[in-house]
């Protein structure tokens, strides 16, 4: 597991953020999950090989057990960093392992208790057992344009209507769809009442420097960031925020404001850096052409005249810097 994925575990492990996320995604900002009914659940799942008499490992991210009246659910937030072509697949094995611990837990009670009928013995399971639901939804927080597939037919390419044989096959091949929210598909970041609202508004503004900081300053939210959000946005940002993170630090929290001010003053500083160093090349540029032109008065008469060296310069075909 990569370093950005376990700060955003840890951050998004906190019950309030977990139950805002299916709030706002699932029950469009009703508050229908509540944190106190979400208990942790372990992330590693295992699978045995019979024949090898050996186990594959799963491990999810954050999984936990959500108890609503009478009912319970297995939800699990899982974040993409990059496009993923075999989503499906993944998604798919992460259920049916989890599917399939319920069923040999409820096949363990069973044989312990003796309480099954011939019928079901053979199952291990009861007409009346249920396996509860499992509910896997991934969060796409790459930089790059999602294009990794979200169904298994798209894997297959096994369609109705595509082919003569597809036409029959296709109705009888399962499909599987992987649930996939891109934050930059998201209407507004408002059905949140969580920080996920300005970490999920910061991360759709970092390409855009300009508009990143006309966001941040017109929320008071960023002057007081608490610390695992801002470990979020320094890790998936796109700049680089970790270093100097104690000089943002207030009684109140992170203030993203001075970090994105004293970001604006370095990227001004570099900016000056790297224009007097593109000056100082083309200036080598165009010495070297008039002297071995032969054309040095015109050259000195430069050094006096700016227009007449930026003429100069567009003559000799020289970037101007």
């Amino acid at each position: 597991m990569g370093k950005k994925n376990i700060v955003w575990n840890d951050y998004i492990s906190q019950n309030e953020r977990f139950a805002d996320f299916f709030n706002g995604v699932v029950f469009h900002g009703h508050q229908v999950v509540l944190p106190e009914d979400l208990t942790p659940l372990d992330s590693k799942l295992w699978r045995r090989q019979q024949e090898k008499n050996s186990y594959n490992e799963y491990i999810r991210d954050t999984v936990k057990l959500w108890k609503h009246g009478d009912k319970k659910y297995i939800l699990s937030l899982e974040p993409e960093e990059s496009p993923h072509f075999a989503l499906p697949v993944k998604y798919m094995n992460y259920e049916s392992v989890q599917y399939d611990r319920q069923y040999k837990e409820r096949m363990k009670d069973h044989r312990k208790n003796r309480d099954l009928c011939p019928d079901e013995y053979l199952t291990g399971f009861s007409a009346s057992d249920r396996l509860l639901p499992v509910v896997t939804i991934g969060i796409y927080l790459g930089e790059k344009k999602w294009s990794g597939c979200s169904h298994l037919s798209e894997m297959t390419g096994i369609k109705e209507g595509s082919g003569t044989i597809n036409r029959y096959l296709a109705p009888f091949c399962n499909e599987f769809h992987a649930n996939l929210i891109n934050i930059y598909d998201l209407k507004t970041c408002d059905v949140f009442q969580t920080d996920l609202r300005e970490v999920f508004g910061f991360l759709r503004f970092r390409e855009d420097k300009k508009q990143l900081r006309i966001y941040v300053e017109g929320n008071e939210a960023f002057g007081h960031l608490q610390e695992d959000a801002f470990d979020v946005l320094s890790a998936y940002g796109a700049i680089d925020l970790e270093l100097c993170k104690e000089e943002y630090r207030t009684k109140e929290g992170i203030d993203m404001c001075l970090a994105l001010q004293q970001w604006k003053e370095e990227a001004r500083t570099e900016g000056k850096a790297e224009g007097k160093a593109e000056g100082i090349a083309a200036m080598n540029k165009l010495i070297y052409f008039m002297v071995k032109e032969g054309r040095a008065e015109e050259l000195l008469r430069s050094s006096k005249n700016s227009d007449y060296q930026r003429k100069l310069m567009q003559e000799c075909g020289i970037d101007m810097y």
